[in-house]
């Protein structure tokens, strides 16, 4: 993540006070924001999803790079200072290097979120629960194409009951 400060340190800075909401779900801001020190828990819905305490993280970058409104609440738990990308989705076209690293960021993602489903996968094989449409699931991941949209993750009325 040093790779990432590094690239952010002209950029303007924001201090955020605890209890502080920096993005708000629903709220469309075309910002990235890159945590320099601090803490933040980014809530979905009310629930927690993740802590996000490792200098050069970045937050919002999903929507940035979606050009819609952020899917959750990203929540100062203390005291911080992030590093402000304005007009995200320029700056990742201009600059190879950021876009290199959200790049970067979002295939780790990829590849937990799909070994974490294959787990889920493996563990619920042959019990004839939802659970066991992970294939499905994979699959669409995996086929995923420009312009199509997640739509609301889990929170879906298509799955058939059991």
């Amino acid at each position: 993540m040093s790779d990432v400060l590094s690239l952010c340190r002209l950029l303007p800075e924001l201090q955020v006070a605890a209890g502080h909401v920096l993005i708000e779900e629903g709220v469309p801001m075309g910002r990235v924001y890159v945590l320099k020190e601090g803490a933040f828990e980014v809530v979905r819905s009310g629930v927690r999803v993740v802590a996000v305490t490792q200098p050069g993280s970045f937050m919002g970058e999903i929507s940035a790079v979606l050009g819609s409104a952020p899917m959750a609440d990203v929540v100062a738990v203390r005291d911080s200072t992030v590093y402000i990308v304005d007009d995200a989705q320029e700056a990742a076209r201009r600059d190879p290097a950021l876009t290199y690293a959200i790049a970067q960021l979002l295939a780790r993602r990829l590849q937990a979120v799909t070994s974490y489903l294959v787990d889920i996968k493996r563990q619920y094989a042959g019990t004839n629960t939802h659970l066991e449409l992970m294939d499905q699931v994979l699959a669409n991941l995996m086929a995923m194409q420009q312009g199509a949209s997640s739509g609301s993750g889990s929170e879906r009325t298509d799955v058939p009951d059991y």
